[in-house]
């Protein structure tokens, strides 16, 4: 294996023994970090020499144990998944399929991974250890958590998630757009997720973009046959950005708004932390999705490039439509 910093934390193996301090839910306040990182100069990670290497028994030690003779593998990808928020709304809506995120910022993955640890364990004993209450040995009873009852758990139920299992779902520190072959062989992935990436507004910074035609290339080499990448931004310059590239783009094809209605993981998009913060803001939000073409090399004429009012009605169709005046733009950036 190839190494720069340390491995990531992976779920220590059943039977070994945790003080219930070791589950208790990680605040946001305590894993503040900068909010954009150099994506062209962050190299210093660990990763697999191969896919064969990724070590998918620790990050699902429940749903792809070593002993099993075909391990389920990882299918969709939340590329810079930020707190996590994506992550736990897929997590329930795909309970069958392994989700991995990947974000750069170490700070970011760490609170991830203790708020899927935190997540487990609640739903393996029915307990809610607020950070809070495992400074002084107080656990909490699931149903007492959410009840209201004698004892305050504002802290245990701050971030307003239900305990899905969490089983299927695990966050790594990496970067993406250097490293994702060394994780995914070809055509493993179903799903890609791009949530509200870094703009990146100046020209100079347009190639830290997370959609440039090389990084398409890579993305189709690891997505299956119609597997698709999706796309949401309340920024309107990113958008047709996105949209510009992967319409010229022989490998990939847009799916239409009618398509999305049906699409499970579109209203997930809108309800994601940075989501929610553009609700709040009465800003825009833009979504498209794309698949993986059947044959790229199969001729075809050269797709229209959709205005962002079609990306604009996607995300209406999903539940969200800004009103009418007072948009405050970019208060996300």
């Amino acid at each position: 294996m190839k190494r720069g910093l340390e491995e990531d934390a992976a779920p220590r193996e059943e039977g070994e023994e945790e003080g219930e301090e070791e589950f208790a839910r990680p605040q946001k306040r305590h894993f503040r970090t900068r909010a954009h990182s150099n994506v062209l100069n962050a190299n210093d990670f660990w990763y697999p020499a191969s896919p064969a290497e990724v070590p998918v028994s620790k990050y699902y030690p429940k749903l792809a144990a070593e002993s099993v003779a075909t391990p389920p593998r990882i299918t969709q990808v939340d590329v810079g998944c930020g707190y996590g928020s994506l992550l736990l709304g897929l997590a329930s809506v795909f309970p069958d399929e392994l989700i991995l995120g990947i974000e750069i910022r170490p700070k970011i993955v760490e609170y991830v991974q203790k708020r899927c640890l935190a997540l487990r364990h609640e739903a393996r004993t029915g307990k809610v250890v607020s950070e809070g209450a495992a400074a002084n040995g107080v656990v909490l009873n699931a149903a007492a958590a959410t009840s209201g009852g004698h004892i305050d758990t504002s802290a245990a139920a701050s971030d307003g998630v239900a305990a899905p299992a969490c089983e299927n779902l695990w966050a790594v520190h990496n970067n993406a757009m250097r490293f994702l072959p060394n994780f995914f062989e070809k055509e493993q992935l179903t799903k890609l997720y791009f949530c509200f990436p870094d703009p990146h507004f100046k020209r100079k910074n347009h190639r830290k973009r997370i959609i440039t035609p090389p990084l398409l290339a890579e993305y189709a080499y690891s997505l299956c046959p119609a597997g698709c990448i999706y796309l949401i931004t309340d920024v309107s310059e990113l958008m047709e950005w996105m949209v510009t590239h992967l319409t010229e783009s022989p490998l990939f094809e847009r799916l239409t708004n009618e398509a999305l209605t049906a699409d499970p993981a579109v209203p997930v998009l809108i309800n994601t932390d940075e989501g929610q913060k553009v609700q709040r803001n009465n800003g825009n939000m833009f979504i498209a999705v794309f698949r993986k073409r059947l044959d790229p090399l199969e001729p075809r004429e050269p797709p229209p490039i959709l205005s962002n009012a079609v990306a604009a009605e996607a995300a209406a169709q999903a539940g969200f439509v800004p009103k009418a005046g007072g948009e405050r733009r970019g208060m996300t950036w």
